[in-house]
This record gives C-alpha cells, sequence and structure tokens, in this order.
C-alpha cells in the first residue's frame, strides 16, 4: 500500500503470492469445516445415546466432544448403551480416567460392562519406574553481613 500525499491510502497493491496465499486458504476452508462434522459412525452413535434415554446433558456433552464423567459413564451402562458406543467416544476424544477401586465398583454397580470399565483403567498412563522420579533443585540461602547469597 503506497500512501499518497494526503496520507490516506487510495489503492492496494497485492503480489502475487499474497494472491495465492489468499485462494489457497479459501480454497482449503471448506476441507477444515469438513473435518470438524461428525462421521457417520459418530452420529449413529449419537442417535443410539438419544434414544437410551440417557440425560440430555449427557447427549449434549458427546455433540459436542467434552469429555465424560465417571458417572456420565455410569449413567451411560445404566442406559445400557452399547459398548462399542462408549469406547469409541472415549478413545475418540481422548478421555484419560483414573479409576480408584470405589469408582470400579460404583460402575460395576451401575451395569457397566467390564469391557467398558478395562478400557478406561487402560487410559491412565502407567506410574513412573521405581527411581526415576526427577529430583527438586532446592536452592541454599546463606546469610551472612548485610548481604544475601543465593546458591544452587
Amino acid at each position: 500500500m503506497k500512501p499518497f500525499a494526503s496520507g490516506r491510502v487510495i489503492g492496494c497493491m497485492t503480489t502475487s503470492s499474497q494472491l495465492w496465499s489468499r485462494l489457497i486458504g479459501l480454497a482449503t476452508l471448506p476441507l477444515l469445516l469438513a473435518a470438524c462434522a461428525p462421521t457417520a459412525e459418530q452420529m449413529s452413535d449419537y442417535n443410539a445415546v438419544e434414544r437410551s434415554g440417557v440425560s440430555p446433558a449427557i447427549y449434549d456433552k458427546m455433540v459436542h466432544g467434552d469429555p465424560l464423567s465417571v458417572s456420565d459413564i455410569a449413567s451411560l451402562g445404566h442406559a445400557r448403551v452399547n459398548d462399542g458406543v462408549v469406547i469409541r467416544y472415549i478413545r475418540d476424544h481422548g478421555t484419560v480416567y483414573y479409576l480408584s477401586p470405589p469408582d470400579v465398583d460404583y460402575l460395576q454397580k451401575a451395569g457397566v460392562s467390564q469391557s467398558v470399565i478395562d478400557y478406561m483403567l487402560q487410559t491412565a498412563p502407567p506410574p513412573p519406574a521405581p527411581g526415576t522420579y526427577p529430583v527438586p533443585i532446592v536452592g541454599v540461602g546463606v546469610m551472612f553481613g548485610p548481604y544475601w547469597h543465593h546458591w544452587r
């Protein structure tokens, strides 16, 4: 852009590389938006969840891609939602669960299948090997005279 003597911008010169950048950006926009749309399998899963009678709040969480809590999974188990639907949702959204023994009991009593519980247990990363914990850096301060010295 070149300002004229009045200080106003009258026209805008665009280079061919800028033009190509804009065209590529416009061409890829529909592809990016299509990637955000749910797949046919996801839509089928969402319809199955909606038909199961699960609360609308859980259905909305799933449609919006929010992580499901342990109690949400229990509700899905209580409603007898297919195990494949639940496992696919957990896998596709990368939810990690750290289940305690009482959580596992709660899920079992709610009717969640053992395959779903096992999959949830597998989402937690394994604990670090013994002796591989990072050693914290602790500073030592020594005070003498009017000065404060800090060593690492």
